[in-house]
């Protein structure tokens, strides 16, 4: 044996992490060819699984036994103090500036301070973590509280079985390579395309992520190489890098296709990126290392990594609160505000907390003037007052519906001239109904608004005086038309994903809301998903073609039939001609299938094909022409806020539109 007994710190773990949290950050800042970044976490959950075994191991060799009370006091100081800054100072920002963050942050924020919001964010958010129209300020705790997991109960095992000397050390290490295996088996196995849930809790649970945990730790047990003497082998060295060089080269190309539902991540994707970042850590280990702990344990590298912890606290809130993913300009501000916050407090917080500055200042208290015995004492006096103060303003802050529309509340619904009398209407207008004519419908009609989002805008932003002619009740289902299998794929580059699984049953809420509303008639809205292309198993089923147009109508009739049952007439929507824009607080981005003119037509055509029997109930109702035919209308923001979703000009236009032709529908209630 050496003269290095001890591990000792290793800088190239530093590095090691410094590209981890680099690789994060690019995937938060939603960069596209970096789809992937987020396997530096499972990097970082292998680089904790080997320092904390290796730490434990050594303690137990020098001292005969773990002192676990020690071992979390340090984790607690490493940990606690930078959280509590950086959830303090979120607050602030939530109550007096990001608003709109508010209703998330205060329901995420004690699962964060416990340390469970991956489960949390399992179990209790509807949500998943993965969905593209979701920014939570705490989301990315989720992976912090597995690793504080891992320290709560991965000592405690470690002293039972090592205190009591079941077994040896390398015997442990065998079994931890296995059991890590076995998750990544069992992860594979457990795996179901499309299945949203399924891969939500694959991704976050401590149990499914432990692999990388489990395999550090086992690669401590059994690979101690400063302990070694031997002398430098430029042969075995030049292996060493290479293989270090090839699981690099894994890494760095699976962040670079894989996403983070995709199907190929949890079947093998997460198990190799474990594997090789065990590889790398196992070479940068050598004492005689030469290219590849060179390279991660360059000065700049070290530096980043040290700061790797608080880089990750803070440039996800930080990256929300700026709109970092809007542009290049925004993304830089960001990074400037997370490298500077961060830097101030590495310094000022982690680093003193570290070495136990609160303690100090309190046995010390004695011999310290006056002003630094009180001075501490008052700046937490005011801390908590501001904290206090903050507490109360998030509490009371509301969720906002970015759909409602606020500033045009004079818009008045002009009712259509032939609804005045009880003249009889001609029926040739809408798709579906007989050519004879039928008696004006008692006023006002019952009318339940069904669909996505865009039924929920309408529904919600229907114009002033439309009482005497409709009772409008909403029973939409945000992000969800008539699909409730697959995954909508979609973006500019095919990047954009809308898992489908958590919109079965929409059929039973429709059909409700119509019970509820004992409704007339029920208004189908839809189109904003439904121009997408799907994903099923795997496979792509392009819009446009037989099987896509065969799943459409089998799953719009699976509604219909639901809202015949309540005894409803129904009418299919004219999906409108959308001119969709990237918009601030808006859930998806500007989707140009959306924009696809040709798209919608094709839908329509589809809808009107649906509607064509005649005496079935379901009839297809022409919407606004001006959507297609008036860009002073289909692009203006006052009438749809996203170019997709209706504000009250917009609503009042649609409503207009089509009240003589919903009148005129026959109903039997």
């Amino acid at each position: 044996m050496n003269d290095r007994s001890h591990m000792g710190y290793e800088p190239s773990l530093d590095g090691i992490r410094a590209f981890s949290v680099i690789a994060v950050m690019l995937y938060h800042a939603n960069i596209a060819w970096l789809p992937g970044g987020f396997l530096g976490v499972e990097v970082f959950f292998v680089v904790s699984g080997f320092l904390i075994t290796s730490l434990l191991l050594e303690e137990r060799e020098s001292s005969g036994g773990i002192d676990l009370k020690q071992f979390w006091i340090r984790r607690a100081r490493r940990l606690l103090p930078a959280l509590f800054v950086m959830l303090a100072v979120t607050a602030v920002c939530v109550a007096f500036f990001a608003k709109d963050s508010a209703p998330d942050f205060r329901r995420d924020v004690l699962p964060s301070l416990g340390y469970f919001s991956n489960w949390w964010q399992i179990f209790a958010v509807d949500t998943p973590y993965f969905a593209a129209s979701s920014l939570p300020m705490l989301r990315h705790l989720w992976s912090l509280a597995v690793e504080e997991q891992w320290y709560l109960i991965w000592p405690l095992l470690f002293a039972f079985i090592f205190g009591a000397k079941w077994m040896r050390p390398k015997i442990s290490g065998v079994l931890l390579i296995i059991c890590s295996g076995a998750v990544m088996a069992a992860t594979s196995l457990y795996f179901v395309q499309d299945n949203e849930t399924r891969t939500n809790f694959l991704y976050l649970s401590t149990i499914t992520r432990s692999s990388g945990l489990l395999l550090g730790a086992g690669v401590a047990l059994l690979w101690r190489p400063w302990q070694k003497t031997s002398p430098t082998n430029w042969w075995r060295s030049s292996i060493a890098d290479a293989l270090a060089i090839a699981a690099i080269a894994v890494i760095g190309a699976l962040m670079a296709i894989v996403h983070v539902s995709d199907a190929r991540l949890y079947q093998g994707g997460l198990a190799a990126t474990t594997i090789a970042s065990a590889v790398i850590i196992a070479v940068v280990m050598r004492p005689n290392g030469v290219l590849v702990k060179k390279f991660f344990s360059q000065g700049i590298f070290v530096e980043i990594g040290r700061r790797s912890y608080g880089l990750y606290l803070w440039h996800w809130p930080i990256f929300v609160v700026a709109h970092a993913r809007d542009s290049i300009d925004r993304l830089a501000f960001a990074l400037a505000a997370t490298i500077s916050i961060n830097e101030f407090v590495y310094q000022y917080v982690e680093i003193p907390a570290r070495h136990g500055a609160l303690g100090n200042w309190w046995r010390n208290r004695p011999q310290l003037s006056v002003m630094h015995r009180r001075l501490p004492v008052f700046v937490a006096a005011l801390v908590v007052a501001l904290l206090g103060i903050t507490g109360v303003k998030v509490v009371g802050i509301q969720a906002r519906d970015v759909s409602i529309d606020t500033s045009n509340a004079d818009v008045i619904f002009a009712v259509p001239t032939t609804v005045a009398g009880t003249t009889a209407i001609p029926t040739t207008s809408v798709v579906g109904s007989s050519t004879t004519s039928t008696t004006i419908a008692v006023l006002p009609r019952k009318l339940v608004i069904v669909g996505d989002s865009q039924a929920h805008s309408l529904a919600i932003n229907k114009p002033s005086g439309i009482k005497k002619t409709f009772v409008v009740a909403d029973g939409s289902i945000d992000g969800c038309g008539v699909y409730d299998i697959g995954v909508g794929v979609g973006g500019t580059n095919g990047n954009f994903r809308r898992n489908f699984a958590n919109c079965v049953g929409f059929e039973k809420k429709w059909a409700k809301s119509a019970k509820k509303a004992k409704a007339d008639v029920a208004l189908v809205v839809i189109g904003a998903w439904e121009v997408l292309d799907l994903k099923i198993n795997g496979s792509i089923v392009a819009f446009n073609t037989a099987p896509a147009d065969t799943i459409f109508r089998k799953q719009i009739k699976v509604g219909i039939d639901a809202l015949r049952a309540t005894g409803a007439t129904v009418a299919l929507l004219e999906v409108a001609c959308m001119r969709p824009v990237t918009s601030k607080g808006g859930p998806v981005p500007a989707l140009p299938q959306r924009g696809d003119d040709a798209r919608t037509g094709h839908l329509n055509d589809l809808l009107r094909e649906i509607a064509a029997p005649e005496d079935d109930g379901v009839f297809f109702v022409s919407g606004p022409k001006e959507w297609c035919s008036d860009p002073t209308i289909s692009t203006s923001l006052s009438y749809r806020w996203d170019g997709v979703h209706a504000y009250k000009p917009g609503a009042k236009l649609i409503f207009e539109t089509i009240a003589t032709s919903i009148l005129q529908l026959p109903v039997t209630k």
